[in-house]
Protein backbone atom coordinates (compact mmCIF):
# COMPACT_ATOMS: atom_id res chain seq x y z
CA UNK A 1 0.00 0.00 0.00
CA UNK A 2 1.43 3.00 -0.87
CA UNK A 3 2.38 6.06 1.63
CA UNK A 4 -0.54 8.21 -0.09
CA UNK A 5 -3.30 5.64 0.90
CA UNK A 6 -1.85 4.56 4.31
CA UNK A 7 -2.55 8.29 5.35
CA UNK A 8 -6.08 8.65 3.68
CA UNK A 9 -6.76 5.28 5.30
CA UNK A 10 -5.53 7.18 8.85
CA UNK A 11 -6.89 9.76 8.16
CA UNK A 12 -10.52 8.93 7.83
CA UNK A 13 -9.66 6.29 10.83
CA UNK A 14 -8.76 9.61 13.35
CA UNK A 15 -12.47 11.40 12.50
CA UNK A 16 -13.96 11.24 16.03
CA UNK A 17 -16.80 13.12 14.95
CA UNK A 18 -18.52 10.00 13.61
CA UNK A 19 -17.94 7.25 16.41
CA UNK A 20 -20.87 6.47 18.77
CA UNK A 21 -19.60 4.34 22.23
CA UNK A 22 -21.63 1.10 22.04
CA UNK A 23 -23.64 0.67 25.52
CA UNK A 24 -24.78 -2.84 25.06
CA UNK A 25 -21.62 -4.80 24.95
CA UNK A 26 -20.28 -2.68 27.10
CA UNK A 27 -21.43 -3.81 30.44
CA UNK A 28 -18.78 -4.89 32.84
CA UNK A 29 -19.75 -8.22 32.21
CA UNK A 30 -19.19 -8.71 28.85
CA UNK A 31 -15.98 -6.44 28.87
CA UNK A 32 -14.54 -8.44 31.88
CA UNK A 33 -15.34 -11.93 30.04
CA UNK A 34 -13.76 -10.78 26.61
CA UNK A 35 -10.44 -9.20 28.70
CA UNK A 36 -9.96 -12.70 30.39
CA UNK A 37 -10.28 -14.61 27.17
CA UNK A 38 -7.71 -12.37 25.66
CA UNK A 39 -5.55 -12.43 28.65
CA UNK A 40 -5.91 -16.43 28.99
CA UNK A 41 -4.39 -16.84 25.41
CA UNK A 42 -1.53 -14.07 26.60
CA UNK A 43 -0.63 -16.12 29.15
CA UNK A 44 -0.71 -19.22 27.08
CA UNK A 45 1.57 -17.28 23.79
CA UNK A 46 3.93 -16.15 26.75
CA UNK A 47 5.28 -20.22 27.42
CA UNK A 48 5.40 -19.96 23.77
CA UNK A 49 7.81 -18.45 20.65
CA UNK A 50 5.09 -17.79 18.79
CA UNK A 51 2.76 -14.71 17.79
CA UNK A 52 -0.45 -14.65 17.63
CA UNK A 53 -1.37 -16.76 14.32
CA UNK A 54 -3.71 -14.48 13.60
CA UNK A 55 -1.51 -11.39 14.09
CA UNK A 56 -0.56 -9.85 10.65
CA UNK A 57 -2.76 -12.07 8.67
CA UNK A 58 -6.39 -10.41 8.54
CA UNK A 59 -8.21 -11.28 5.45
CA UNK A 60 -9.18 -8.08 4.49
CA UNK A 61 -6.16 -5.03 3.74
CA UNK A 62 -4.90 -3.87 6.54
CA UNK A 63 -2.64 -1.25 8.06
CA UNK A 64 -0.44 -1.33 10.89
CA UNK A 65 0.53 2.11 12.75
CA UNK A 66 3.06 1.79 15.71
CA UNK A 67 3.91 4.77 17.91
CA UNK A 68 3.40 6.36 14.78
CA UNK A 69 5.51 4.33 12.70
CA UNK A 70 3.69 2.69 9.32
CA UNK A 71 4.68 -1.33 8.57
CA UNK A 72 4.63 -1.49 5.02
CA UNK A 73 2.15 -3.95 3.82
CA UNK A 74 5.11 -6.92 2.50
CA UNK A 75 4.90 -10.52 3.07
CA UNK A 76 3.99 -11.55 6.82
CA UNK A 77 7.67 -12.48 7.67
CA UNK A 78 8.77 -9.36 6.57
CA UNK A 79 6.32 -7.16 8.37
CA UNK A 80 6.52 -9.39 11.77
CA UNK A 81 10.27 -8.70 11.49
CA UNK A 82 9.69 -4.61 10.93
CA UNK A 83 7.11 -5.01 14.28
CA UNK A 84 10.04 -6.81 16.15
CA UNK A 85 12.39 -3.66 15.46
CA UNK A 86 9.94 -1.38 16.45
CA UNK A 87 9.07 -2.86 19.94
CA UNK A 88 11.69 -5.50 20.38
CA UNK A 89 10.35 -6.95 23.95
CA UNK A 90 9.24 -10.23 23.75
CA UNK A 91 6.44 -10.04 25.29
CA UNK A 92 5.22 -7.01 24.77
CA UNK A 93 5.07 -8.28 20.85
CA UNK A 94 3.41 -11.33 22.40
CA UNK A 95 0.25 -9.29 24.21
CA UNK A 96 -0.17 -6.85 20.79
CA UNK A 97 -0.32 -9.93 18.82
CA UNK A 98 -3.19 -11.25 20.99
CA UNK A 99 -5.40 -7.91 20.77
CA UNK A 100 -4.57 -6.36 16.86
CA UNK A 101 -5.66 -9.23 14.93
CA UNK A 102 -9.38 -9.18 13.59
CA UNK A 103 -10.87 -11.10 16.80
CA UNK A 104 -10.66 -7.79 18.74
CA UNK A 105 -13.22 -6.46 16.47
CA UNK A 106 -15.52 -9.17 16.61
CA UNK A 107 -17.29 -8.16 19.69
CA UNK A 108 -17.79 -4.45 18.43
CA UNK A 109 -19.16 -6.02 14.89
CA UNK A 110 -21.84 -7.76 16.94
CA UNK A 111 -22.49 -4.85 18.75
CA UNK A 112 -23.07 -2.59 15.50
CA UNK A 113 -25.56 -5.32 14.24
CA UNK A 114 -27.70 -6.22 16.94
CA UNK A 115 -27.72 -2.43 17.45
CA UNK A 116 -29.25 -1.87 13.85
CA UNK A 117 -30.31 -5.14 12.45
CA UNK A 118 -30.93 -3.37 8.58
CA UNK A 119 -27.15 -4.26 8.03
CA UNK A 120 -27.84 -7.66 7.48
CA UNK A 121 -29.77 -6.59 4.08
CA UNK A 122 -26.66 -5.03 2.33
CA UNK A 123 -23.11 -6.64 1.46
CA UNK A 124 -20.40 -5.42 2.80
CA UNK A 125 -17.46 -4.57 0.36
CA UNK A 126 -14.07 -2.53 0.69
CA UNK A 127 -13.21 -3.50 4.20
CA UNK A 128 -10.09 -2.36 5.59
CA UNK A 129 -8.74 -3.15 9.08
CA UNK A 130 -6.67 -0.24 11.07
CA UNK A 131 -4.59 -1.11 13.46
CA UNK A 132 -2.84 1.54 16.03
CA UNK A 133 -0.76 0.85 18.65
CA UNK A 134 1.05 2.96 20.99
CA UNK A 135 3.33 2.61 23.64
CA UNK A 136 2.17 5.44 26.55
CA UNK A 137 4.57 7.27 28.39
CA UNK A 138 3.31 5.48 31.94
CA UNK A 139 4.41 1.95 30.16
CA UNK A 140 0.67 0.98 29.16
CA UNK A 141 -0.38 -0.34 25.85
CA UNK A 142 -3.31 1.81 24.04
CA UNK A 143 -4.78 -0.51 21.02
CA UNK A 144 -7.07 0.85 18.58
CA UNK A 145 -8.22 -1.72 16.04
CA UNK A 146 -10.96 -0.26 13.27
CA UNK A 147 -12.67 -1.76 10.61
CA UNK A 148 -14.02 0.40 7.70
CA UNK A 149 -16.19 -0.77 5.33
CA UNK A 150 -18.54 0.36 2.28
CA UNK A 151 -21.87 -1.12 1.66
CA UNK A 152 -23.95 -2.19 -1.35
CA UNK A 153 -27.21 -3.24 -1.42
CA UNK A 154 -28.55 -6.65 -1.64
CA UNK A 155 -31.69 -6.56 -2.70
CA UNK A 156 -32.34 -3.89 -5.96
CA UNK A 157 -35.76 -3.64 -4.59
CA UNK A 158 -34.69 -2.00 -1.61
CA UNK A 159 -33.31 1.89 -1.16
CA UNK A 160 -29.80 2.29 0.19
CA UNK A 161 -30.39 4.38 3.53
CA UNK A 162 -26.57 3.84 4.01
CA UNK A 163 -23.29 3.93 2.12
CA UNK A 164 -20.51 2.76 5.16
CA UNK A 165 -20.25 1.54 8.22
CA UNK A 166 -17.00 1.55 10.64
CA UNK A 167 -16.62 -0.38 14.18
CA UNK A 168 -13.43 0.22 16.74
CA UNK A 169 -12.42 -1.72 19.72
CA UNK A 170 -9.98 -0.24 21.79
CA UNK A 171 -8.09 -1.18 25.20
CA UNK A 172 -5.95 0.22 27.23
CA UNK A 173 -3.49 -2.10 28.98
CA UNK A 174 -1.75 -0.72 32.17
CA UNK A 175 1.25 -2.48 33.54
CA UNK A 176 -0.42 -3.22 36.89
CA UNK A 177 -4.19 -2.76 36.54
CA UNK A 178 -7.05 -5.01 34.56
CA UNK A 179 -6.90 -3.68 30.88
CA UNK A 180 -9.92 -1.01 30.15
CA UNK A 181 -12.07 -2.11 26.86
CA UNK A 182 -14.98 0.17 24.42
CA UNK A 183 -16.14 -0.54 21.59
CA UNK A 184 -18.24 2.18 19.43
CA UNK A 185 -18.85 2.39 16.03
CA UNK A 186 -20.61 4.41 12.95
CA UNK A 187 -22.95 3.76 9.97
CA UNK A 188 -22.58 6.95 6.97
CA UNK A 189 -25.60 7.67 4.98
Amino acid sequence: MNKSVQESYYNNFVNHDLWQVSDQLNSLENISFTIKNFQKHYENLKLSNELDNQFMNDSHPFLFIINDNFINLNNRTQMIQDFQKIIPESNFQKLISTYANQKFLYQSYLQLVSENPEINEYQIKNSRNIYKIDQLDDGSIKLVATNLSDLDIKNNNNIAKYKSFGIRATVVIPLKDAPVMKYSHFLKK
